[in-house]
């Protein structure tokens, strides 16, 4: 049985696909991460996985961990280091840890198949009108891997993840909160127009698992391509209206400015802000640079079907309990 390893395993993204190819029986998974005492990787042992440590930033410690291997899942963490580096600090950041990564994975003689979480380049879809740090600088990271490791590039799949629907509970600045004294209210206050358009990826741990699988499962159909991991594209105010629908609570869509936003959030409010405003100016559409290269690839020629995927009310009536 041939081993991928997945990067991240004890995190969201990475732990959906961890899970998904374990699942299959088609994979021998290793768990990379830093910490392999945590209980989240004695989970993965304990699921059968093995769990091998490595640091991002070190070179030589992501060689050792991918011996072997026949695959390799990347994605790294941009809003981990934004509160602390600011936007273009935590987005080098990511780009270092993203070149260490790949740079360790050209040099496996085993690899055959490389997939790197990365996102469309903002500033180039938008023609500079609408830049935004954290897909700009992952992109850069495509280009490396194109122009640098160019035999990688040629085992390399690039998957785009969107807006993950679990945001809509976890993450404070992106959920709807309750109004004091409203009679059990809520308000979903974002820099944008309800009008304004996102993609969406519905509950991303299963859904880019499954993309994953199928990826690395049709190889002759998705190396030196991309694909998108997206269930819908809705409205601001038709995201409101399911979560509201699921979570029983009445919810009034507030348009924000920018810079209000910006002052209750800090770095990540300023950082989505901006993702807002590219949504505008691309008007939903952050596939339209892999569609005019011929390079991206749908999910039903790699046997992908919509039953497969778990949309935002699946995703929301999932997590019901965490949405108020």
């Amino acid at each position: 049985m041939k081993t991928v390893a997945v990067i991240g395993a004890t995190g969201s993204q990475g732990g959906g696909v961890a899970r998904q190819l374990q699942k299959s029986g088609e994979w021998q998974v290793r768990g990379i991460t830093r910490n392999v005492e945590s209980k989240s990787a004695q989970n993965l042992k304990t699921e059968g996985m093995e769990v091998v440590a490595a640091d991002l930033d070190d070179h030589e410690s992501l060689m050792k961990a991918f011996q072997g291997v026949h695959a390799i899942y990347a994605v790294t963490n941009f809003w981990e280091h934004i509160f602390t580096k600011g936007a273009d600090g935590a987005g080098q950041h990511e780009v270092k840890q993203a070149s260490n990564i790949s740079a360790a994975a050209a040099h496996i003689p085993t690899l055959e198949h490389y997939v790197f979480s990365t996102l469309q380049p903002a500033s180039v879809i938008s023609k500079g009108k609408a830049p935004v740090p954290h897909m700009d600088y992952k992109a850069t990271v495509d280009d490396y891997i194109k122009k640098e490791l160019p035999e990688l590039a040629k085992k390399t799949t690039f998957l785009c993840i969107a807006f993950y629907g679990a945001n809509l509970a976890g993450i404070p600045f992106m959920k709807p909160l309750e109004l004091p004294m409203s009679g059990g209210k809520y308000i979903w206050a974002q820099p944008t127009p309800s009008t304004a358009l996102l993609p969406l990826t519905g509950n991303g741990s299963h859904n880019v698992g499954v993309f994953v699988r199928a990826i690395i499962s049709h190889p002759e159909k998705t190396r030196g391509k991309y694909m998108n991991v997206k269930t819908e594209v809705l409205t601001f105010q038709q995201i409101l209206n399911i979560w509201s629908e699921v979570s029983g609570k009445e919810a009034v869509y507030a348009e924000l400015g920018v810079e209000e936003y910006e002052k209750l959030w800090g770095p990540a409010g300023t950082e989505m802000a901006m993702q807002y405003k590219f949504g505008q100016v691309a008007k939903g559409d952050w596939e339209v640079l892999m569609r005019e290269k011929g390079v991206l690839v749908q999910p039903e020629e790699v046997g992908i079907r919509k039953g497969d995927l778990l949309d935002l009310r699946q995703t929301l009536e999932g997590m019901k309990d965490s949405l108020v």
